[in-house]
């Protein structure tokens, strides 16, 4: 394998992604190139730290709320002096799940508020689509208006058609009466040849 295919495949191997075949290459390839082992070698490291650093500390209630004061905080501080509360009250201080929702109510309005203009094309976009969208119906109910309708003589000979298809399998479907002379089926060819040769 070539260097680029190799380093593409990075995080796939890292990850023990990749069948035991590609797995024997990028090994042997990592034997022979000491660029891509070194590469590979730090990326190993930077994973190992980042777990660890992941793992330490315990994970709390108190960490969670933590974590969810200070995200509202930073989205309060982020819009800055602008930023005003309804009715002139104080921000609301984070409860759990309940005010996640509602800083992100707040944020979705304030960003209408924002950008009016942008979410006014994007309901006139959806206007005029929904606009050609109908359009295309109306034109394809013209084409089949269009069509001719067959005339009334076809018609009747489709029905009288019908009529005897129905007629035919009707008669087929009733029993055989007793009174007629049942018809035996004609005899294999053998015994015909048997017959044959016998006379």
């Amino acid at each position: 394998m070539k260097c680029n295919e190799v380093q593409l495949l990075q995080g796939p191997f890292l990850d023990s992604e990749l069948d035991a075949r590609t797995i024997l290459e990028i090994g042997e390839h990592l034997k022979s190139c000491a660029q891509c082992a070194r590469l590979f070698a730090e990326e190993q490291k930077l994973e190992a730290r980042m777990k660890a650093g992941l793992n330490r500390g315990q994970r709390t209630a108190g960490l969670w709320e933590q974590i969810e004061r200070s995200v509202v905080a930073a989205s309060v501080a982020g819009e800055g002096a602008s930023y005003r509360t309804r009715g002139g009250r104080a921000p609301l201080q984070p409860q759990g799940c309940g005010s996640v929702w509602s800083a992100l109510g707040e944020q979705l309005l304030a960003g209408w508020q924002r950008s009016r203009w942008a979410w006014a094309g994007l309901a006139g976009a959806w206007m005029v689509i929904l606009g050609l969208n109908l359009a295309g119906r109306e034109a394809e109910g013209a084409r089949l208006a269009e069509k001719q309708l067959p005339q009334s003589s076809e018609v009747s000979f489709a029905v009288k058609q019908k009529r005897l298809l129905m007629a035919d399998l009707a008669a087929l479907a009733e029993p055989a009466s007793t009174d007629k002379a049942r018809v035996a089926p004609p005899s294999p060819r053998s015994d015909r040849r048997k017959e044959t040769l016998n006379t």
